[in-house]
């Protein structure tokens, strides 16, 4: 190969390898928040429904490290608001350590907006039971850092957080809510229903005997009459008969047993 030919080979190589695309996003630096670049709203997100701790903590080190007193009100509610969905969004995948962080980042739930009222509401009816733990625990650093979510609130529904554990059957959520001093009696505006009568509904057993040892009145009715335990009765008796008809011995179409 001629000199001029290797020459040109080898800027050719060059112009190959100058144009092959980089791996893996580009470090964030300086990256201001609610700019809309990597490091801003996308990115704390996608990390706090994650789990990832660690790139979270990296993230509100570095791009949500500047005081509020030096951002512009525009650019301050842009990054409060990004924090709160982040904080929402952890709530809802049930990852409790991102949660923590971003409340002891000072993130605000919003919990007088929608998603933020029934943030409680979803974790119990989720199940997730330590971030339900943590949502309702006060708010009190360095002491307690938790949510301070109170158990009065209701979801779009009108269900307290305490008819939302007793609906899907989440025992030990219930028992979070109780202990948080939820008012086992409180009852929907439009039936006078309680957590008792759906967890009767719904046939969840457990949870309405947890209910009743804590002290929650059986007693009280339904717009249609019906307490707590007589819907219990109802459903027991309900599915006895057809456990019974099932087990029955099948006739062919003549009439005669098979």
């Amino acid at each position: 190969m001629s000199a001029h030919a290797a020459q040109a080979h080898a800027v050719c190589v060059c112009s190959v390898r100058a144009r092959r695309p980089r791996r893996g996003p580009a470090p964030c630096r300086g990256v201001t928040p609610g700019s809309g670049a990597p490091g801003s709203g996308q990115l704390i997100v996608e990390f706090a429904a994650a789990g990832n701790v660690k790139a979270l903590t990296r993230l509100l080190e570095i791009e949500y490290a500047v005081p509020d007193d030096e951002l512009d009100s525009s650019t301050r509610a842009i990054r409060t608001a990004q924090v709160r969905t982040a904080a929402q969004r952890a709530a809802h995948a049930g990852m409790v350590y991102t949660l923590r962080l971003l409340l002891e980042y000072g993130a605000d739930l919003g919990l007088e907006q929608g998603n933020g009222r029934a943030i409680a509401c979803e974790a119990a009816a989720r199940g997730h039971r330590e971030v339900l733990k943590l949502l309702l625990a006060p708010h009190d650093p360095p002491e307690s850092i938790g949510g301070n979510v109170s158990t009065t609130l209701q979801n779009g529904h009108g269900r307290t957080v305490l008819m939302e554990a007793a609906m899907q059957g989440h025992a030990e959520c219930l028992k979070v809510v109780i202990e948080a001093g939820a008012d086992l009696d409180f009852a929907t505006k439009n039936y006078n229903a309680t957590a008792a009568h759906f967890a009767a509904r719904d046939s969840h057993l457990e949870c309405l005997n947890i209910l009743r040892d804590a002290g929650a009145d059986m007693e009280i009715e339904r717009t249609d009459g019906k307490t707590a335990m007589q819907i219990h009765r109802e459903n027991v008796r309900t599915q006895m008969t057809n456990a019974l008809l099932r087990s029955a011995p099948k006739k062919s179409d003549s009439g005669f047993k098979v």
